[in-house]
């Protein structure tokens, strides 16, 4: 699977909202944009995907918005990838019970490889959620911010 910038940014907008969350306030998409870099006409695209799939909500008018329709410890980074991207097997045949339709499948020495590799990016981001990148972030932040020292 590749991830692409609009892969990348759908996942940076919905960490955005997750982290402003507790603001309960929606969140201005010039904001998002700002914050995250994201070109504001690619974010507006973005946005109605997650929305029509029910990830967010939309406020419009003066102090119009987007906020997070479910809490992020119920959202998974798998969920917004297959949304995004697609399907995260680097090739058909890399899911064990889905034939592929390819002639080669069941003599094919790389299946076994591609199924694993599957298996294995499914596991993770199906388990990590948007709470735990809330809390990697933080844990982030403050180390960027270094210690203070009082004299």
């Amino acid at each position: 699977m590749k991830i692409t910038f609009k892969g990348d940014y759908a996942l940076k907008a919905i960490l955005d909202l997750a982290l402003h969350a507790g603001d309960a306030r929606v969140v201005p998409l010039a904001e998002i944009s700002r914050r995250q870099d994201i070109p504001t006409p690619f974010l507006e695209q973005i946005m109605l995907i997650l929305k029509k799939a029910g990830y967010v909500r939309s406020k419009t008018g003066k102090g119009g918005g987007f906020l997070l329709s479910r809490r992020p410890e119920d959202i998974t980074l798998g969920e917004i990838l297959r949304l995004i991207e697609g399907p995260v097997e680097p090739i058909a045949c890399g899911v064990k019970d889905r034939p592929s339709g390819c002639a080669e499948e069941e003599r094919c020495a790389f299946r076994e490889v591609w199924v694993r590799v599957t298996d294995s990016t499914s596991r993770i981001v199906d388990t990590v959620t948007f709470a735990d990148m809330m809390r990697r972030t933080r844990v982030l932040q403050e180390q960027a911010a270094g210690p203070i020292y009082h004299i």
